[in-house]
């Protein structure tokens, strides 16, 4: 027997609108639109980009997407078609005109590719040191690369030959757009930069450098002398042989260990013998740096006598305690 023999006539009706409520495959609550601007990162629009639905038409293809970093539009006449299509019950109650449609895309530019160079380059142990200090150019025309934003990941580098004698290296670089392969094939130059203080001014013979005299600058290493000095500490509180132009690398040869007593200048000399302990006048018959030994007249006694010298404008006779000790540990 039927379980739908004793219904009567409106009972059916009732019934046969909620079965064809169950049979329909699309959607009966009311819809709205995500947005008006509307941003997806696949290469086709699918009807929950644009529409507030669940359920298993929600990823349905709709329609090509614009291309990478463009837009497109969709009028309300458009909007309406695919609501019908879909049996949607949707109303434009928000009154939009239009709704645009972005294609998210990443743009990989010429810093960018520098980066990912350094990154594999590193990575694969083809250079070493401190990466800060690398510097990579583009030789060829390189023109901006966009890719779709999830395909990121798939950006690779492969042939990659690099030759240090010449800082030169070339590669193959390999990217996604709309699941297609597309391959570029770039050169350049890899720099490993090396940090070089030099004098911020010229400098004249004799004068002292001090620590507010010095700057940096990168050079690459391959072409940087090994007699070249590259710790400001060597080279703080020297002073210039001769004239030295700023921002040169400098060598020992350009520098000597400033004199802190000066020929014919008088100086304080001091002479120490146990708990005796005196400083006299004395003139410097010789120039001399700290430590160095200058030849000096005691002014009291009219005698020459050697001296080491221990500060500016100061010394100290050869046969005192403090002297010998510094001499001995020299």
């Amino acid at each position: 027997m039927s379980p739908f023999k004793n219904l009567k006539p409106k009972a059916y009706t009732l019934l046969a609108i909620c079965i064809a409520c169950l049979l329909v495959p699309h959607f009966a609550q009311a819809h709205t639109l995500n947005s008006n601007q509307i941003i997806v990162n696949e290469n086709v629009v699918r009807l929950s980009d644009i529409f507030d639905v669940a359920g298993p038409f929600s990823d349905d293809k709709l329609f090509q997407a614009p291309p990478l970093g463009r837009k497109g539009v969709l009028s309300i006449e458009n909007l309406e078609a695919i609501a019908i299509k879909y049996d949607l019950d949707w109303q434009n109650i928000h009154n939009y005109a239009k709704v645009t449609i972005t294609r998210k895309a990443r743009l990989i530019d010429y810093d960018a590719i520098k980066n990912i160079i350094a990154d594999y380059a590193f990575g694969n142990q083809h250079l070493s040191g401190d990466a800060n200090n690398t510097r990579i150019n583009l030789t060829n025309q390189f023109n901006d690369i966009t890719i779709a934003a999830n395909d990121f990941a798939k950006f690779e580098i492969s042939n990659f030959v690099y030759r240090p004698f010449n800082d030169q290296f070339s590669a193959k670089i390999s990217y996604t757009i709309d699941d297609q392969r597309k391959s570029r094939q770039i050169s350049g130059v890899i720099e490993n930069m090396v940090n070089v203080p030099v004098l911020a001014s010229n400098f004249r013979r004799d004068e002292i450098i001090k620590a507010s005299d010095i700057k940096y600058i990168q050079l690459n290493s391959r072409r940087v002398a090994g007699n070249v000095m590259l710790n400001a500490e060597d080279i703080i509180g020297k002073s210039a042989r001769n004239s030295i132009r700023a921002m040169l690398p400098l060598s020992e040869s350009l520098l000597k260990y400033a004199d802190l007593v000066k020929k014919n200048t008088i100086i304080t000399l001091q002479f120490k013998v146990g708990r005796v302990e005196l400083n006299i006048k004395a003139r410097a018959l010789t120039t001399g740096a700290d430590g160095t030994i200058i030849r000096v007249l005691n002014l009291q006694s009219g005698k020459q006598i050697d001296a080491i010298v221990t500060g500016i404008d100061q010394a100290m006779t050869i046969n005192s305690t403090k002297t010998n000790a510094k001499i001995a540990s020299n």
